[in-house]
């Protein structure tokens, strides 16, 4: 990774890493089959069907996610210095995914990394960010009631909300700060999304006390 690709990240709060696991994207789709057919997966909001912590319940998808270096040293490098898996998803997305921020954590650093098993465009449910919406006590901040509803606070359909589309193939990861605004739309039913989350190794009270709370929480994104 270059530093103009690290840089890119700490400035916008997203980065698309294109074919970096291309060799391994079969495997992962299959193993992603094998788990939902084995696990109950959780039903939650519009249909959604997910299985927490997808990565350790498939030998393939540890070996894959957890002990091949690639994802690992993405978030050492991205979050700059010792990172920790602290956990993941998969996930069925049926339709759209509408704008939101997964949390609201003000010390702790996390790092999300996602791929898709099928290529996604931006009419196909490709992920979506609005960048610089990762940044802490902005003007960003004050960002949730516009986006809960911008056809009255913008007037603007979510999907005409200024943003960056990352289309994206089988392979590819696309890592962001969970902070960012993000959304989807135009999906098919049934689209994929494998998530792995890593957290810098906090160095504060305030950011121990938030991963202790986000690992006793129910992790499920649904």
């Amino acid at each position: 990774m270059t530093e103009a690709e690290v840089t890119y990240f700490r400035t916008f709060g997203f980065l698309h890493l294109r074919g970096i696991q291309t060799d391994m994207a079969p495997a992962i789709a299959d193993a992603f089959e094998d788990v939902f057919a084995k696990e109950l997966p959780r039903v939650g909001r519009h249909g959604r069907a997910g299985v927490a912590r997808i990565a350790e319940r498939s030998e393939v998808l540890q070996e894959t996610l957890l002990a091949d270096d690639r994802c690992p040293l993405l978030a050492r490098r991205l979050l700059g210095g010792d990172a920790a898996y602290v956990g993941g998803d998969g996930v069925r997305y049926n339709g759209d995914t509408y704008w939101h921020r997964d949390g609201n954590h003000r010390a702790l650093r996390l790092l999300k990394i996602v791929q898709y098993p099928e290529p996604l465009g931006p009419d196909t449910g490709a992920l979506r960010f609005i960048p610089g919406t990762h940044r802490r006590s902005g003007s960003w901040d004050n960002f949730a009631a516009e986006l809960e509803n911008p056809a009255r606070h913008l007037g603007l359909e979510p999907t005409e909300v200024p943003c960056f589309t990352v289309a994206s193939s089988p392979g590819d990861l696309i890592a962001f700060d969970p902070h960012s605004y993000h959304a989807s739309f135009g999906g098919v039913d049934n689209r994929r999304q494998i998530t792995t989350t890593y957290a810098a190794v906090p160095e504060s009270p305030e950011a121990r006390r938030e991963l202790t709370e986000y690992l006793l929480a129910d992790r499920s994104v649904l």
